[in-house]
């Protein structure tokens, strides 16, 4: 395994080879279009791709035995995913989200994998620890979700991958969790700090600095000329 083994349950190594992790992203230049009034375009395309590769290398340095999935409409996204060893999707966009998903699921299911969880390309900081939670609640729940701060789902947890429809959008936690009871099947909403975060809106930027402004004071003064000289590209998760 990895030098991480030691730490893992019973519960967690039993879904290791199970699961499929998929990251969904859309075109970085259609990235973040509630930032508009606080972001420059370029600005906005940055933090997107920015995001996205520390996403990646999150997974690839805390859990390099799980499988990713990216799905995409952008050849660049799948460019840079494939740099990290993540198997790649291309999806044309038109069915939005909940499309993309579909079809991620489809492919997830097709590969012989038991489980998927879905992880948004936005999450201002990534925590092994709150993923492993996520891991441990499977272990005796069907559907088990990471609510957003705004009550949407930041993470989603499906055994099998198709056990509920995908309904992202507003208060989707309570939609996803409503079609898992309809289904009767055991669902686990947890509310956990870091994966509450993604970065959204100008408030999700504020939060972000309070909580690692090393990371993220760069782009809270984008909107100066300070923000052509902040931006570094991230290659490696920290």
């Amino acid at each position: 395994m990895t030098q991480y083994s030691a730490q893992y349950s019973p519960n967690v190594y039993q879904l290791i080879d199970k699961l499929c992790v998929v990251i969904p992203m859309k075109s970085p230049k259609r990235s973040k279009q509630r930032l508009v009034g606080s972001l420059s375009n370029a600005a906005r395309e940055s933090l997107s791709l920015t995001l996205f590769e520390n996403t990646l290398a999150f997974f690839q340095q805390h859990f390099p035995m799980l499988d990713v999935l990216v799905v995409s409409e952008s050849l660049e996204v799948l460019s840079l995913a494939q740099s990290y060893k993540a198997n790649t999707l291309f999806d044309d966009g038109e069915k939005g989200l909940n499309g993309a998903l579909d079809f991620a699921c489809d492919w997830v299911k097709k590969s012989g994998y038991q489980s998927q969880l879905i992880i948004p390309s936005d999450i201002a900081a990534l925590d092994p620890e709150e993923i492993l939670t996520l891991m441990e609640a499977a272990h005796d729940a069907s559907v088990v979700m990471a609510v957003a701060k705004d009550g949407g789902t930041n993470a989603l947890l499906t055994s099998p991958p198709d056990a509920i429809t995908f309904e992202y959008g507003q208060d989707s936690a309570s939609v996803h969790r409503a079609d898992a009871i309809n289904n009767r099947l055991i669902c686990r909403s947890l509310h956990l700090a870091n994966l509450a975060l993604d970065i959204d809106q100008s408030e999700d930027l504020e939060t972000a600095v309070t909580r690692q402004p090393e990371r993220f004071n760069a782009w809270r003064d984008s909107g100066s000329s300070l923000m052509k000289k902040a931006f570094i590209k991230e290659r490696h998760y920290a």
